[in-house]
């Protein structure tokens, strides 16, 4: 038999993941023969932590952080309070910092009174990511690809929905495209793109120099570079594609002010599903990017590598959510 692992032993206990976590852990939350019917069932079957086989870390304090750069908009809150529902079925706390930059993450954590991190502060560098692995917490990252033995990364699959994306908009007979891009070395703009370009690549299509536009993922910056090109005279595309919601938004605004209709003159997709999407005229189409699917996992995800098990990378699908902004080519 291979290495028995945590969610080996909640399936023979009969319980959830969460509870043999607490019971390994001693937490107040578990009944007493719940804790002892766990433990034995951890010793019968040779439950070790790690693969050095160490005993599970056990927390200090019960308080995982999330550092974050941003908490504005539906976007992060719907992120932070799934995560913060999935760790209190752990015992665990959530403490959100707002941080500055990368050296405000390693002051922070150095500071701080937290077990493990949850980090969503845009890309690092190798020095930049060693510093946090010198601190010897463990680590999730939610927008970088970098796993270690006791860190992992929870992703949203940002490359499929960029081909999501695409692949909808061929499928409506759309070939002349624009795409909005989101913040520079950001990766999920990064990864969506790529994969808006690799089905276009595939299917013979090319985006015209001009069709490629730096919305920054903020509604007003969309709305001047759409209001910019519009202003220019350059030939109306068939079809946009937008890094996120709001950038979106703001170029369904420049085109209302222009009079151009959507998606009679022009179609529009979106990506992450935000409250605004669906009040919006009209209702936006998007790709849902789940955050309370990513907020539950990073959580789970913690609680393994605090109890010693390797780190890994999980990724997180998205779904294409249909409303009234795109229409077929006529």
């Amino acid at each position: 038999m291979g290495k028995v692992s945590i969610r080996d032993v909640a399936r023979e206990a009969g319980v959830s993941i969460a509870t043999v976590s607490n019971a390994l852990n001693n937490s107040q939350v578990v009944h007493p023969k719940t804790r002892e019917h766990v433990l034995a069932v951890a010793e019968r079957l040779h439950y070790t932590s790690g693969q050095n086989a160490k005993r599970p870390r056990l927390s200090i304090n019960r308080v995982i952080g999330l550092f974050v750069s941003s908490m504005t908009g539906d976007y992060y809150s719907n992120l932070a309070d799934s995560i913060f529902y999935e760790l209190s079925q752990y015992g665990y706390d959530l403490e959100i910092y707002l941080i500055r930059g990368q050296e405000d993450i390693l002051r922070r954590l150095n500071a701080s009174r937290i077990d493990g991190a949850l980090i969503f502060c845009g890309k690092m560098d190798d020095a930049q990511r060693q510093k946090l692995l010198d601190c010897g917490l463990p680590i999730v990252f939610l927008d970088q690809e970098f796993c270690r033995r006791n860190v992992s990364c929870v992703l949203y699959h940002s490359y499929e929905a960029g081909r999501m994306a695409a692949e909808y908009l061929l499928g409506l007979g759309h070939r002349d495209l624009m795409h909005v891009q989101g913040l520079p070395c950001n990766y999920d703009s990064v990864e969506r793109q790529r994969g808006f370009d690799d089905v276009l690549r595939e299917n013979g299509v090319s985006l015209r120099k001009e069709n490629l536009l730096e919305g920054r993922f903020e509604r007003a910056a969309a709305y001047r570079e759409m209001h910019q090109y519009l202003l220019t005279g350059c030939k109306l595309p068939d079809a946009i594609f937008a890094a996120n919601d709001l950038s979106a938004i703001g170029v369904l605004d420049v085109l209302h002010d222009f009079h151009i209709r959507v998606p009679e003159d022009v179609s529009i997709i979106g990506c992450d599903d935000n409250l605004l999407a669906s009040f919006v005229t009209p209702e936006l189409t998007t790709i849902r990017t789940h955050m309370e699917a990513m907020g539950k996992t990073a959580a789970a995800e913690i609680i393994r590598l605090l109890l010693g098990e390797s780190g890994r990378i999980e990724r997180i699908p998205g779904s294409v959510i249909v409303r009234r902004s795109c229409a077929l080519r006529e």
